[in-house]
């Protein structure tokens, strides 16, 4: 199971909604299930006995960097007789789908798991790897994305922009109608996650018979969501909105400054990520991979 939004967009409550449930164990975004793929490559022809298990799961836990779920997973890598029941169950289903799915369970044995992640552009890899997976994509207005983005990380308005609209898009181009996915605006799931909750633990195979309880310990605050409103300058709130006119008003979000679309620039895009990225890779040359910070300028470039 797979929570997916983009930053400031409530994806740490519903993580913590779906995490409490007995019966998952969740990341949280973690990199593992995408970049443990490549890891996982260079080694799938060497995997004939525990020790080369043990191998690969060092290899995991040295090269892809994962702060933000270091505990966990520490946890899990530390089991001695780790290497050896994954092994065996590499054996039974040899390939990346099962090496992950035994690590992410391992901590408390749990018969499901999941990721909280904030690139929906990722989830066809997922699929590709877990088919039966279910995603639980939230979307939020523009402008409260930009007042919490601004506020929680300085980011600029050109990109939250960016990023707002790269969520959109695939949203309403590609995953709204498949039924993998359930799409659902955050005010509305703060408002009552319960029918959110039952179609994912459902369609997951998982009980719904924790969601009460969880909804009670994790409740929603639907009211401070449109706190924009008193926080955002107008000026920025109706640039915000002509780059994002469009898609917003597709989501059921209505511009109330904006009047046309305006194009978020080529130059602009690039810009957004350099200020974002540039002083974090100056100070740690090593994030560049990290960050993917080439593959983001050439989204940016290209306008994905």
């Amino acid at each position: 199971v797979w929570v997916v939004g983009t930053t400031r967009s409530g994806t740490s409550w519903v993580f913590d909604l779906v995490a409490s449930h007995p019966d998952v164990s969740m990341g949280y975004e973690t990199k593992i299930p995408v970049e443990g793929i490549v890891v996982y490559e260079r080694r799938k022809y060497r995997l004939g006995d525990p020790l080369a298990m043990a191998g690969l799961l060092e290899d995991l836990r040295l090269s892809v960097d994962d702060p933000t779920n270091e505990g966990n997973n520490e946890a899990a890598f530390l089991q001695p007789d780790l290497p050896r029941r994954i092994h065996e169950a590499h054996e039974a289903a040899p390939g990346w789908a099962t090496v992950c799915a035994e690590l992410f369970t391992a901590v408390e044995g749990t018969s499901h798991w999941g990721n909280k992640m904030l690139r929906v552009e990722l989830t066809p890899l997922l699929r590709e790897h877990w088919p039966d997976s279910r995603f639980l994509v939230l979307t939020r207005d523009p402008r409260g994305v930009l007042a919490s983005q601004a506020k929680k990380f300085d980011h600029s308005l050109d990109y939250s922009a960016m990023y707002w609209l790269t969520h959109a898009n695939w949203v309403l181009e590609r995953i709204r109608d498949d039924p993998a996915y359930r799409v659902v605006d955050l005010v509305d799931m703060a408002r009552d996650p319960r029918p959110h909750l039952e179609w994912l633990f459902t369609e997951a195979g998982l009980s719904t018979d924790p969601i009460d309880e969880l909804v009670q310990r994790f409740p929603g605050d639907p009211d401070r969501l449109d706190s924009w409103r008193e926080k955002l300058d107008p000026n920025r709130q109706r640039r915000m909105e002509e780059y994002c006119f469009s898609q917003m008003r597709a989501l059921g979000y209505e511009p109330e400054l904006a009047s046309h679309q305006r194009e978020l620039g080529r130059a602009r895009r690039l810009w957004a990520q350099v200020r974002t990225y540039g002083s974090r890779v100056a100070a740690a040359p090593d994030k560049v991979r990290q960050k993917q910070v080439f593959k983001r300028l050439q989204a940016a470039l290209g306008g994905g």
